[in-house]
């Protein structure tokens, strides 16, 4: 299971795509799931597709934005995504992905992310913790990088045109 770290890292990576304004909510929404750790059912309910929806249902409800919906459930659902195609080493292993439909636990055994362990006492924790951080920046980060660089390009286009006094009508430049 990937840490906090990479789950922030999938909210931001569909943050970037569907609502660049709201990359906080989305990197929140990509860790939410893991709110379960609070009543030790880990794995259960929150970290399901049933709960990405319900996610972007009350966002819905909050700000009556459907992109900012939308948004909101896939960070979740990445959470989902990235727990099933990680290691896990606690039982029940995997997910409980099509939550309300079916309460069965699936897991790919694809071990893209490393599992981040909470056994402390262990000799080995910090190093496989942080060999498991690094490696989900490793996957995760440039694919954010580059949706963030796209996005501060597109952004600085907007600004320079504006302050040319310029715009773009119809693939022409053109003078205000």
């Amino acid at each position: 299971m990937p840490s906090p770290v990479g789950h922030a890292l999938g909210g931001l990576i569909v943050g970037e795509v569907l609502a660049p304004s709201a990359l906080v909510l989305c990197a929140v929404a990509g860790v939410a799931p893991d709110i379960d750790f609070l009543w030790r059912g880990h794995n259960r309910e929150t970290h399901s597709l049933g709960a990405a929806v319900l996610a972007g249902l009350a966002v819905y409800a909050w700000r009556r934005n459907p992109r900012l919906a939308i948004a909101v459930t896939l960070s979740w659902a990445s959470h989902v995504l990235f727990d099933w195609l990680g290691s896990d080493d606690t039982p029940p292993l995997g997910v409980m992905a099509l939550w309300p439909l079916n309460a069965n636990f699936y897991f790919a055994d694809a071990f893209v992310f490393e599992a981040i362990s909470r056994r402390y006492w262990l000799d080995n924790f910090v190093t496989h913790n942080a060999w498991a951080v690094f490696k989900e920046v490793l996957i995760l980060g440039p694919i954010a990088a580059i949706l963030r660089a796209r996005s501060a390009r597109r952004f600085f286009a907007k600004v320079l045109h504006k302050s040319s006094g310029t715009y773009v009508k119809n693939d022409r430049e053109e003078r205000s």
